[in-house]
């Protein structure tokens, strides 16, 4: 059954000297959860049998690592089963405000581990029961706090009929208080898992609210038999606690979604057929080419856990519209990614549009996997308050001298305007008219990108631009050049971003003086990077 180091051995325990109950006392056992066994009256009936339950998410993880951190702060010796890494579960303790580490290294915790290949040896044994008596093995006799998680390589699949019943029956008569956790399909148990509501002592049901909060349905729990419902927030370094306000109004009444559903906008002109095929081999995945239709969908019912956009670098403006439409009614998180380098006044705009993440110039899929699910986890932001005011819209385009060098001037003392870069270019020794038709072409003039001559060279401003946009809009212009031009000559730039280059771009401005004849020399000095 097991590949992970077990620690079984009778070390002294840390905090030894505090009393608790010994096995098979009757009383109860604090969960660990403050606000969860007020309600109880003081926690879980020692020696039960209890299912943490609810759709996927790190709430039911969480809740067992609180229940042993409480038994081992107590001196009681807990045992966890795991099908993860034992490092990466203490890890996580830490994060959540229950650290582990320390019982673990000094044998108050100890670990069993599930092999890779688990189901598949239970399947094909003559006799399955025997991992029963393995594990039965493997448990010390002074045991008062056992987590099985996940409970889905016991309870779920084809594994559930030759070793669940059994185990449970285990459970019950060992003296220790067991919880097991469980991932469902919704919030509620299906009604093929009428055999663990009677197999077990009592079901913590999970279920996070529009709210971000989670309600836990507290199943056959109370003696007087009343039913029981607690609300709790995960914090990081608190875990699940009470919630430290009530429910936000402004979240509450738009909807949010499963985890594990995933609406997925394409704005491109070309299909990302690889993204979407990667999204919908992790996530119950629709996938939309039109900003109408994610609309649609999301006002179809709270069923997304989170809204995917894929924008190409034209389709940005589209982007951040559709980020202003969809962000009053979801509560789910919107991420924006691109393989395009995105500008930082781009990512400044999708952040004040709604989006709740940005991610571009190149996607790493693991990298994407991680954002999604700490953004699920987090859940979207509110709806901006109030009437947003548009933008202020810069002049942009082609233009003469004077006014380049005087819009680059005024931008400099604005710390809104700042982040601009200077890009010289030239292609041989006269100015080139396709080289200027292609730069006013690829240039976003809506934005106040600037294009002006400089003798016969040409200066083009970026507004908002950093040295990542930058090199991408190059390559492009160079693409573009050296399929439109009849003539070949390479074509020369040199980069200069304020407000670090602010001395070299001011340099710069004696070379829009239109009487200059001669071609820029190579690396006229100054920090601008020159490119060939």
């Amino acid at each position: 059954m097991t590949d992970a180091p077990t620690t079984t051995g009778a070390a002294p325990h840390a905090v030894a000297e505090r009393a608790f109950s010994p096995p098979g006392t009757t009383g109860t056992t604090p969960s660990g959860i403050v606000a969860l066994d007020e309600r109880l009256g003081g926690g879980l009936r020692t020696g039960g049998v209890y299912l943490a339950a609810g759709p996927p998410g790190p709430a039911k993880l969480v809740a067992a690592l609180h229940f042993l951190h409480e038994g081992v702060s107590r001196g009681q010796r807990a045992l966890l089963l795991t099908g993860a890494r034992v490092a990466d579960i203490l890890d996580l303790s830490a994060e959540w405000g229950a650290d582990l580490r320390p019982a673990f290294a000094d044998h108050t915790l100890d670990a069993i581990g599930f092999r890779e290949d688990f189901e598949m040896r239970v399947l094909r044994s003559a006799e399955p029961e025997d991992a029963m008596e393995e594990l039965a093995s493997l448990v010390a006799p002074d045991v008062e706090r056992i987590v099985v998680d996940p409970g889905s390589l016991l309870l779920q699949g084809r594994a559930r009929t030759l070793l669940g019943p059994a185990f449970l029956e285990w459970a019950r008569h060992h003296p220790a208080t067991t919880l097991v956790t469980l991932s469902i399909d919704g919030p509620e148990l299906p009604s093929s898992a009428e055999w663990l509501i009677r197999s077990t002592t009592g079901i913590l049901l999970f279920d996070q609210g529009e709210d971000g909060f989670y309600q836990v349905d507290l199943r056959h729990l109370r003696a007087d038999g009343e039913a029981a419902k607690v609300t709790l927030q995960l914090a990081a370094g608190r875990g699940l606690a009470r919630p430290e306000a009530g429910p936000f109004r402004r979240r509450s009444d738009r909807a949010r979604g499963h985890a594990s559903r995933l609406l997925f906008l394409s704005l491109s002109d070309d299909r990302v057929t690889d993204l979407e095929a990667w999204a919908g081999g992790l996530f119950t995945t629709e996938v939309v080419h039109d900003a109408m239709e994610a609309v649609s969908s999301v006002q179809e019912g709270p069923g997304f856990g989170c809204i995917l956009i894929y924008a190409s670098r034209a389709r940005v403006p589209d982007t951040i519209r559709t980020c202003r439409a969809l962000r009053p009614l979801t509560g789910a998180p919107i991420l924006v990614v691109s393989d395009d380098a995105m500008r930082s006044s781009d990512r400044a705009e999708l952040l004040e549009a709604g989006a709740d993440d940005s991610l571009s110039g190149g996607v790493d899929v693991r990298e994407l996997h991680t954002r999604i699910r700490q953004a699920i986890e987090t859940g979207g932001k509110p709806a901006p308050k109030g009437d947003r005011r548009t933008p202020e819209r810069l002049a942009g385009g082609l233009v003469e001298g004077q006014e380049f060098e005087a819009e680059l001037r005024a931008r400099f003392e604005n710390p809104w305007k700042r982040v601009l870069t200077v890009v010289r270019m030239w292609q041989g020794a006269d100015r080139s008219e396709p080289l200027q038709r292609v730069l006013v072409e690829e240039v976003r003039s809506d934005q106040g990108d600037l294009v002006a001559t400089a003798g016969p060279a040409y200066l083009v401003l970026l507004q908002g631009a950093r040295r990542d946009a930058v090199h991408a809009f190059i390559d492009r212009v160079r693409r573009r050049t050296a399929a439109e031009a009849k003539e070949t000559e390479d074509l020369r730039s040199e980069i200069f971003s304020h407000p670090g280059d602010r001395q070299g771009i001011l340099d710069l401005m004696g070379s829009l003086d239109e009487r200059e004849t001669t071609a820029p020399e190579m690396g006229p000095g100054g920090t601008g990077g020159q490119e060939g």
